[in-house]
């Protein structure tokens, strides 16, 4: 049975693959917290190590501080690409800009769906849950044997530069075709993010990225708005 939701029919179905994806999300990311949290625990439990808590809540107010506005922002952007089961999925295994994001768009290009739908929330699960579990074999097999080879070829001269410039290389391959097909919505972001980068310099902004995200997303939204309110976006025949 449909419902309308904001104005919009949803089908029953997509309702129930909503709460289940939601609910099984909340379920395994408290099952992760644990495990990340026991971690430590059992450790500092088993070894007798004197904790100072005052020192240790000092230092991870300031983490939080940090990294909090960067992290709320970051899977607020990311949910509307990937969908919930894509968030929940990839904030558990991490390594989100580098990999998981990538390989569900990837995987949501070949498949021909468009982000944010739901074929497209299928699709970037599964990529995300495959992607997952082969980085997961390759970093079992790179801490058994593989990385005794790889790291000098890794590490030679010739070759590091290529390696250490791999996330912006990747990003910028993804991030073209999406601002040629959206070429008026990408020009305030881009425009904005250029401008920055020049004035400040890309140390500058590396470390203030956690303020100014949020800053360039709130501009490129009201910008977009504006554009779809002066009928900018459609396309004339």
């Amino acid at each position: 049975m449909n419902r309308t939701i904001d104005g919009k029919k949803v089908s029953a179905s997509d309702i129930q693959f909503d709460e289940k994806i939601n609910n099984l999300g909340r379920i395994t990311s408290i099952i992760a917290l644990i495990g990340m949290f026991s971690i430590p625990v059992v450790v500092t439990l088993i070894y007798k190590i004197d904790v100072n808590l005052s020192e240790a809540v000092a230092i991870g107010g300031s983490l939080i501080a940090m990294f909090a506005p960067m992290a709320i922002i970051e899977n607020i952007s990311y949910y509307a690409v990937i969908g919930a089961g894509g968030v929940y999925l990839s904030c558990i295994t991490g390594n989100v800009m580098n990999m998981k994001l990538p390989c569900a768009l990837s995987g949501m290009k070949i498949a021909s769906v468009e982000p944010g739908s739901k074929s497209g929330d299928v699709i970037s699960i599964i990529c995300i849950g495959v992607s997952s579990i082969v980085t997961s074999i390759i970093l079992f097999l790179g801490m058994l044997v593989i990385g005794e080879f790889l790291m000098p070829l890794l590490s030679h001269p010739v070759l590091k530069p290529g390696f250490d410039n791999i996330m912006p290389a990747l990003m910028g391959a993804i991030a073209v075709p999406f601002v040629i097909k959206n070429g008026k919505v990408s020009i305030t972001p881009v425009a904005i993010s250029i401008i920055i980068s020049i004035i400040l310099g890309p140390a500058v902004v590396q470390r203030k990225q956690s303020y100014l995200l949020p800053v360039i997303m709130m501009l490129s939204v009201l910008a977009a708005y504006f554009m779809h309110k002066s009928k900018m976006l459609e396309n004339k025949s």
